[in-house]
């Protein structure tokens, strides 16, 4: 099928169009943590970060850990950094041309 790939990397980039996961991504890119670190950082919910991760690990974004009774996330891969990185550098790229 030809718009398989196609498909997919839309499929990617909507996942990624939620303000909750990014903010997730972005609280991720300084190290593994778990919900409550998560949501220390992001200030949402612990209902709201659960259910956002869930999404995230479903779609291979995120990657978790268990470590007794408490589960840890992580970014799936480094091109996923990579990825917000690289958006991060754009958008401040575009911040600077346009002072």
């Amino acid at each position: 099928k030809p718009n398989t790939k196609l498909e997919a990397l839309t499929s990617f980039y909507k996942l990624l169009a939620n303000e909750s996961r990014l903010a997730i991504l972005l609280a991720l890119r300084d190290g593994e943590d778990n919900v409550a670190g998560i949501c220390g950082q992001t200030g949402l919910s612990q209902t709201l970060v659960s259910h956002q991760l869930a999404a995230l690990h479903r779609s291979d974004v995120v990657r978790s850990r268990r470590d007794g009774r408490r589960t840890f996330y992580a970014l799936a891969d480094k091109h996923i950094d990579i990825i917000v990185g690289f958006a991060l550098d754009h958008l401040a790229e575009k911040d600077v041309h346009h002072e």
